[in-house]
Parts: structure tokens; C-alpha cells; sequence
């Protein structure tokens, strides 16, 4: 098996992660003076010399999609069918990768990357959420939700509109300042074809997921990266797919406390790992974040032709409750279904 000390050459930032790799990614480079929250090791395995752990796993044509098994030595190996096996040592320094018959570098990078490195940061102790992040101004603000719930495709609107995507997927918070830091990502954005050519005008193919997926991973320009960590001021609950097909207004309103602990608890990015003290740091640290960073449901309809006044929505009240005024629940109808030509926002107290 390859040692740690073999051919690692290759230093990036990602998340707040420090992450070292014997073989190139598509990543931001690591500075010189980086102070990571974290250090990761990626290494690339031959056939033959895979970790041991993977003997516990039963044929492959028998098993799923996904499969995950925590070892006696608490090291953890996961395997995608045909893509990607690894394995994660007990410490979450190391994290080993084996490519299968329909794996290849751009599976890895845009799609398996995030999913292993989860475990490898849980087993260090830290809780990575499910959020897409965007830049508004000078502080940042999340969608949180699970996968179809479009959090992608909103964030492509604000890109659309000239604002920054720190996160697509995983969110990692800093709070070694005096306020949480949302760090930035891989510059990368999933969004599927039809929703990057509407919202991105982009037109180029992106990279697909994996083989039997029809969402691409987009490489974002420049002026569509932001490189460095913001302030989180607030973090917006999404409404389901089906919510949205009910829904004929958009709408903000205040969450508890502890309704937005329960929304993130069941947005936690990795939802495998169960064991009594990794149980116990998640909700610790999710009570933390819904003390420190006010949360709200947000309702909209479905329709990519909604999103420019969902947007507009957000960053109004974003621009309200930044500058410390008294939150209100803030209702909007839709132009499209609006009899009147006066669009401006009408809001009740909660």
C-alpha cells in the first residue's frame, strides 16, 4: 500500500481543510502560510493493495449503491458500486481511494471528493453541514436542504446576478474568530444542464456526476468564486419539492431556536456515522449554531422563473436584519400572478 510519505506533492484548500494528494486536482491551491481547521491526506491505492477492512464488505454484485462499514479498529471503509472504494483511518488523517471499472478522476473530484473527505472531518471532530453559500455584500448566507431541493439552482441565481458562491453542498464554519466564518469550497457548482444554461448562461457540458447521473459539476470564473471565508449572518430553511408545488407566495419567517436545531440536525452532510460521541458533538454543535445565526424558513414557488424574485426577497431582508432591525415575517406574491403592477414586499410582524 502507498505510505503517506510517497509522491505527495500536490497542497489545496478546501473548506477550511488543508488536503494533500499524491495525484492533481482541480482545486485552489493551498497558501504557503494556510492555518486549516483541519489536515487530510487523499492517497491513490492500486488493485491488490487496499486497505484490509474491505474484507468485511460481502460481494459487490450483491450489495447497493452505497455502502458503509466501521471497522473493530474504528478506521472506515465506504464503497460506490463501480465507482470508488475507500478507506479512513480511525483519525481521519488518511483517506485512501481504489477506482473501480466506472470510476475516473472527474467522479472522484466532483462528486466523491466531498462524501469521503465527511468522514474524514467527523472523525476529526467537526460537524459539516449540507448548504449552499452565497456572498452578499460583506457577509454570507446559506440554503440548507436535501438534495432535489434546490438549493444548487437558487444559488446559480444569485450568480447569475453578480454575487459570489463561497459553497455549493458542504458548508464548514470557522469559530475561531469572534463570529462564524463560512469558508469557501472546490469553485465548483452541481447544478443539472437545462438550469445552467438558464441561470449561468453556461455552455459548456460541465462534468457529469457519475455515469448514470444527469446533474454536472461547473467549474465557476473567477468573478464567481469567492476565495475567501465571510461572516455567516443567516442561514435559510428550504421548503421540500412538494411544499413547493403548494406554495403560491414567497415567503421568510423566523424559525425558533429550536426549530432551526432540529433543521440542522437533519441537515448534517454525513448522516451515516452514529456512534454515541459523534452523536452528541453533532447536536452540541448544532445547538450552537442555531444560537449564533438566526435561521428562517424560506417559502417560494417552483419555477425557475420565480427565482429573480426570490432573490430580490432575500436580499432585502438580508439587507433588514443585518443592519439590526426588528426581523419580520416578509410575504411576496410572484409578478407572474400578481394584478397589480406594484411588486413591493408586504410584511406582519411574526
Amino acid at each position: 500500500m502507498t505510505t503517506p510519505s510517497e509522491g505527495t506533492s500536490y497542497r489545496y484548500s478546501v473548506y477550511g481543510v488543508r488536503v494533500t494528494s499524491d495525484t492533481p486536482f482541480e482545486f485552489p491551491a493551498a497558501p504557503e502560510m494556510d492555518a486549516p481547521l483541519a489536515d487530510v491526506e487523499f492517497v491513490e491505492c492500486a488493485d491488490g493493495d487496499f486497505p484490509a477492512s474491505s474484507a468485511c464488505v460481502p460481494d459487490a454484485g450483491a450489495e447497493s449503491w452505497f455502502m458503509y462499514r466501521c471497522s473493530a479498529d474504528e478506521s472506515t471503509y465506504l464503497r460506490w458500486a463501480d465507482l470508488y472504494e475507500f478507506h479512513i483511518e480511525a483519525d481521519g488523517s488518511r483517506v485512501a481511494c481504489h477506482q473501480l471499472a466506472r470510476g475516473h478522476r472527474g467522479v472522484l473530484q466532483n462528486f466523491l471528493f466531498g462524501q469521503a473527505l465527511s468522514f474524514a472531518l467527523v472523525r476529526q471532530g467537526f460537524e459539516p453541514l449540507h448548504a449552499a453559500v452565497l456572498g452578499v455584500d460583506d457577509v454570507a448566507i446559506g440554503f440548507l436542504g436535501d438534495c432535489t431541493f434546490g438549493k444548487s439552482t437558487l444559488a446559480a441565481s444569485f450568480l447569475r446576478a453578480g454575487h459570489r458562491l463561497l459553497t455549493d453542498d458542504m458548508l464548514m464554519i470557522d469559530w475561531r474568530a469572534n463570529e462564524p466564518i463560512a469558508l469557501p469550497g472546490t469553485g465548483r457548482i452541481k447544478l443539472e444542464p437545462d438550469s445552467a444554461l438558464a441561470l449561468l448562461l453556461e455552455t459548456t457540458r460541465g462534468v457529469r456526476l457519475n455515469p448514470d447521473s444527469t446533474k454536472r459539476s461547473f467549474a465557476l470564473a473567477e468573478h464567481r468564486a469567492q476565495r475567501t471565508g465571510l461572516p455567516l449572518a443567516h442561514l435559510f430553511v428550504l421548503p421540500t419539492p412538494a411544499e413547493r408545488d403548494r406554495i403560491s407566495e414567497i415567503e421568510i419567517r423566523p424559525l425558533s431556536r429550536a426549530a432551526m436545531l432540529q433543521a440542522l440536525l437533519k441537515n448534517s452532510f454525513n448522516c451515516e456515522v452514529f456512534d454515541r460521541p459523534r452523536l452528541e458533538r453533532q447536536f452540541a454543535c448544532a445547538a450552537q449554531v442555531a444560537t449564533d445565526i438566526n435561521g428562517y424558513a424560506l417559502r417560494y414557488p417552483r419555477g425557475l422563473h420565480h427565482l429573480p424574485e426570490v432573490r430580490e426577497a432575500i436580499i432585502e431582508h438580508v439587507n433588514l436584519t443585518v443592519a439590526n432591525r426588528t426581523p419580520r415575517v416578509t410575504k411576496r406574491r410572484p409578478s407572474c400572478e400578481c394584478q397589480s403592477s406594484n411588486h413591493k414586499l408586504r410584511t406582519a410582524e411574526p
